[in-house]
């Protein structure tokens, strides 16, 4: 059996819902298509399709099998395109996953600049706070921040995202002042998606580390909702300096303890294209790199200044 017409007959029936169709588009007869993906499943030993009388489905471990084969097969696709044409333009779809206020504030100004550089490439990005797994969702590149998981190596470590504490000029005025990281006990800090309302913050001064338990009365995994709150005058949170730098800068947000350093968290970009990495792959990365270092602090600089990690 010719594997890779295989994987292309199980793809079409997967994305058309009709063994009538992918045979069709593949101008071949019905039953050599479906003959191609009964031994494709007998050789992977699951079940890919659901068939009845009146429909296709397809199965858990199918979705699984076809989001990866999708994958690869785009990939080979590309390189064989590039190969036969000589092509130096970037072109074709990336799918790209991020936190979803980086995304919104950060990502989608860039994404749009890209765009009107590579007028053949087009860009799917899929906001959301929650981890995907790049394989089996079918992910080019992933932005992450914090803690990679065990099984991801960066692809590229792009910098530090420090935290200040803010809060606004109205709240401040209505408190007394907080000068040190254990005048925030007592005080309404919004916290961010943890359980019960209560969140630890980090700080350091030289050899002096200050943890705090906070508390408020509104929790949200949404950076710009904490920072409306703030701006609100309802309290405190601890927001990325890329979030709300303009806002100090007009007075409208006010950093507190300025000498004292916050738990900070390395920025990184995951790829799934590891031996192979189409040009538009590489022409993101690049310019993805060198649009989000400005609003980062360098490795060096935050080892420099004892910043937590």
């Amino acid at each position: 059996m010719d594997m890779l017409h295989a994987y292309r007959a199980f793809l079409r029936v997967a994305e058309t819902g009709s063994f009538s169709r992918a045979a069709e588009e593949m101008r071949q007869q019905q039953s050599q298509i479906s003959r191609m993906v009964a031994a494709l499943e007998s050789q992977l030993g699951v079940q890919l399709l659901r068939r009845t009388t009146r429909s296709v489905t397809i199965t858990e471990e199918g979705e699984r099998y076809r989001m990866r084969l999708a994958s690869i097969l785009h990939a080979l696709d590309d390189c064989e395109s590039e190969i036969r044409t000589g092509r130096r333009e970037p072109s074709g779809l990336i799918r790209v996953a991020c936190p979803t206020t980086l995304g919104r504030v950060l990502l989608v100004p860039i994404v749009n600049e890209f765009l009107k550089l590579y007028g053949k490439v087009s860009v799917e990005l899929l906001m959301n706070n929650n981890l995907v797994n790049l394989a089996a969702d079918g992910i080019d590149i992933a932005v992450r921040v914090g803690r990679l998981p065990e099984n991801e190596l960066p692809t590229r470590q792009i910098g530090i995202v420090e935290q200040f504490v803010v809060a606004s000029p109205a709240y401040l005025s209505s408190i007394d002042a907080i000068s040190d990281p254990d005048h925030l006990l007592g005080r309404n800090c919004f916290c961010f998606a943890t359980s019960g309302g209560t969140q630890t913050w980090s700080f350091s001064q030289g050899d002096t580390a200050k943890l705090v338990n906070v508390r408020g009365d509104f929790i949200a995994n949404d950076a710009e909702v904490l920072m409306q709150r703030c701006l609100d005058g309802l309290g405190v949170a601890m927001l990325p300096r890329w979030l709300v730098w303009s806002l100090i800068a007009e007075g409208r947000l006010e950093r507190l303890l300025p000498n004292w350093q916050t738990r900070s968290m390395q920025l990184s970009v995951v790829t799934s294209h590891r031996s192979y990495r189409p040009q538009r792959i590489s022409a993101f990365l690049a310019f993805l790199e060198m649009h989000l270092k400005p609003f980062l602090i360098s490795n060096h600089t935050r080892d420099r200044a004892g910043a937590a990690p």
